[in-house]
């Protein structure tokens, strides 16, 4: 079991708090005693390094019985890389810490009316405990008891992307060959169209776009993204991933991201994910 250690915030603690690491795995059962869990939304405090407190407002894994909270690391580091970049980009990838919960009402005013940095551990409530769950002999559906708890650090250092769906070393050479070629002309794919159109941009099949900026790497959820934001003014900046954009032209480049495309494509299709992972998203400036 972890340590003892000094406490966060001013409001009682909540929950045991388990931060996995297994994209693999959704935890539908309970890791400690293997009963069903359910799914619980909280506002969760989270402190990215330097200086950037974040309250995200994020739908958990909770087992009652052991009181355990549990969110997905690819999930929460996906989120902070949409917030962060056109907050403040410079920060992605930054080691960061799930430091408690919030009650609900002060996360909804903060949504409207911004809270000083000063009063979050004024209405931080701060984890029971740390906890971390270790495979016994890998992953096994079957297995009566697949996983044993060990101690966690309490401060998550970010890593390179797994290379589940990716090669992380070509996608980032491709990444920064884009940066050196933006602004690029795109249109939609059909899969992003609808979306947009649900959303508001009434974008046609033939309107031409331009990815202008942000290119960064979610990991296995998205791969590259790309902020496609159209003209004009909007609540709301488009990001989506890079395989769901029609890449126009001939040059050596838009091939390379069509052979991107592709790789990617074929790997999301042999584990059953597209559509789901790859998913593009819009979200608010």
């Amino acid at each position: 079991m972890p340590k003892k250690r000094p406490r966060l915030g001013n409001l009682p603690p909540l929950y045991n708090f388990f931060l996995n690491p297994y994209a693999d795995a959704r935890f539908s059962r309970c890791p400690q005693c293997e009963g069903k869990t359910g799914q619980k939304k909280v506002p969760l405090l989270i402190h990215v390094d330097p200086h950037y407190p974040v309250n995200l407002n994020y739908t958990c894994r909770y087992c009652a019985k052991c009181d355990i909270l549990i969110a997905h690391r690819d999930e929460i580091e996906n989120f902070l890389a949409q917030i962060f970049a056109t907050l403040a980009p410079e920060a992605i990838g930054h080691d960061y810490l799930v430091m408690g919960t919030t009650d609900r009402n002060y996360w909804k005013d903060g949504v409207d009316n911004p809270r000083p940095p000063t009063d979050t551990l004024e209405n931080l409530h701060d984890f029971k405990d740390y906890l971390n769950f270790d495979r016994i002999g890998g992953w096994s559906p079957n297995a009566s008891t697949p996983w044993s708890m060990s101690a966690r650090p309490n401060v998550v250092e970010t890593s390179e992307p797994s290379g589940k769906i990716d090669n992380v070393k070509n996608a980032k050479r491709l990444v920064a060959k884009m940066e050196e070629s933006l602004p690029i002309t795109v249109r939609a794919g059909i899969d992003l169209l609808k979306m947009l159109h649900k959303q508001g941009f009434p974008i046609s099949d033939r309107q031409t776009l331009a990815i202008k900026k942000e290119r960064f790497l979610c990991g296995d959820e998205m791969g590259i993204a790309c902020d496609i934001t159209p003209p004009g003014k909007h609540k709301q900046a488009v990001v989506c991933s890079l395989t769901h954009l029609e890449i126009l032209g001939t040059a050596l480049l838009a091939d390379e991201m069509r052979a991107y495309q592709d790789a990617r494509k074929q790997s999301l299709a042999g584990q059953g994910e597209f559509g789901l992972q790859d998913f593009a998203i819009s979200r608010k400036r």
